[in-house]
């Protein structure tokens, strides 16, 4: 689906469609088979867990999305900020209390916390990645489930 930004005539400006993304997938044992345009996805469980390990499974494809949500935000950001981003790589680390996941009703059965490196490559100061990032993390819809699913996020954005 492509995105959509219009412009009208009015003080408004700016006029943005709602956006519609649609996941089409299908399950054997524990894999998933996910297409998304002309796009696949396959995730999958490990064989601790009873699966055959065709891909990360389903706890470790949301953190993917998440740096991904990050990276694409922080692009975005950076434009508008006229700040030199070169590249960001990331490292984020969630916790899980698998008991949740085991029918325990008394623990949560997602991400308690999650943790984010990130490492800026670019010529600006640290002060400006610190901007950067304050202006990143309200903005990544990624980003925004997590924290409103009340999930403990700890972020670390550095210079390379």
């Amino acid at each position: 689906m492509a995105f959509c930004a219009c412009y009208d005539d009015s003080k408004e400006g700016l006029i943005m469609s709602k956006m519609k993304f649609i996941v089409r997938a299908s399950g054997e044992g524990t894999t998933t088979a996910a297409r998304v345009g002309k796009h696949k996805i396959v995730i999958d469980a490990d064989t601790q867990m009873g699966g055959k390990d065709m891909g990360p499974n389903p706890l470790e494809t949301l953190l993917s999305a998440l740096a991904a949500c990050e990276n694409v935000t922080a692009n975005a950001v950076a434009k508008e900020m006229k700040f030199d981003l070169q590249g960001i790589t990331f490292k984020i680390t969630g916790e899980f209390d698998p008991r949740g996941f085991m029918g325990d009703p008394n623990v949560r059965t997602y991400f308690e916390k999650v943790e984010v490196e990130a490492t800026v490559k670019t010529t600006e100061s640290e002060d400006r990645i610190k901007e950067l990032q304050k202006a990143v993390e309200p903005r990544c819809p990624v980003y925004g489930i997590f924290k409103a699913s009340n999930i403990q996020m700890v972020n670390n954005w550095v210079i390379a």
